[in-house]
């Protein structure tokens, strides 16, 4: 099983809004910076998702169970992304069983896999044989999320959460001051 994390941390909000939070008491000062972090990481998980989706080919249901969220809170500044997942048998990507092998849409890209065939009573999973005889049997897998999660377009996906949460405490501030 394989886990990857990203992390957003609020120090480069600190730098910029310095003077601002001179007038503001540190507890205050918190719940803003966590309010602006779990804001702006809950949009960036949603793309995180979605950008899952387009690269791998699963669906967004599966997606959604293995990447989940650590938010903020006034006492731990950071929002993570986890995602937990261990390698996905080809059966989830639209296999059919064919004369030359099993036809799969792993990454997005329908292709088949000579040899192979679905077995039926091991849920529709995907094997091929490794020898000449009936055993032993090699599963075939596709996309694991977490290891994908790292990988580009969808680590790209966190460039966007920065400016977005530096304008999410400027709001923030601004809804403090005007009470």
């Amino acid at each position: 099983m394989t886990t990857s994390r990203v992390i957003i941390v609020g120090d480069k909000v600190a730098e910029r809004f310095g003077q601002h939070l001179k007038f503001v008491a540190e507890k205050d000062a918190r719940r803003i910076f966590m309010r602006a972090l779990n804001r702006g990481g809950d949009q960036a998980r949603t793309q995180v998702r979605r950008s899952l989706v387009r690269q791998t080919g699963i669906v967004y249901g599966k997606i959604r169970q293995a990447v989940t969220e650590d938010r903020a809170t006034p006492n731990n500044l950071a929002y993570s992304l986890i995602a937990v997942g261990e390698e996905t048998n080809l059966s989830l990507f639209g296999a059919r069983q064919g004369k030359r092998g099993v036809s799969a849409a792993p990454w997005r890209m329908r292709r088949v896999f000579k040899g192979t065939f679905i077995v039926p009573t091991y849920g529709g999973r995907v094997f091929k044989r490794t020898t000449n005889e009936r055993g032993p049997l090699e599963a075939l897998f596709g996309p694991n999320i977490a290891r994908e999660m790292m990988r580009s377009p969808t680590i790209n996906e966190w460039d966007q959460v920065g400016p977005f949460v530096l304008n999410r405490v400027e709001h923030e501030l601004m809804r403090l001051f005007n009470r």
